[in-house]
């Protein structure tokens, strides 16, 4: 189960905070609001990582697809850092 909080937003930035495990169907769940975010309301979004325990391949996979700009992670453990290493090294935008 993946709980997704609106932290902030304002004209240019959002910033969702992530609980839980971002598997199975939270990751559809997930993609739909960033993109939503992204390209509908045009705004760069942060996703903060701090409460996420678990991203399985497909959580992997379609933050491959959706990275952008405009589409940062913060705050991530140790061992989601590893599960996303490609990512965050490969993309300027993503923080470490």
């Amino acid at each position: 189960m993946l709980r997704i909080t609106e932290i902030t937003e304002d004209d240019k930035t959002v910033t969702l905070r992530l609980d839980g495990k971002v598997v199975g169907t939270c990751v559809s769940d997930l993609k739909k609001l960033c993109l939503h975010y992204r390209d509908e309301r045009n705004k760069t979004v942060v996703l903060d990582f701090s409460g996420v325990t678990f991203i399985d391949n497909k959580g992997v996979r379609m933050l491959e697809k959706i990275k952008d700009e405009r589409v940062q992670i913060i705050n991530c453990s140790l061992f989601i850092r590893s599960l996303l290493s490609n990512l965050i090294n490969n993309h300027k935008g993503w923080k470490k």
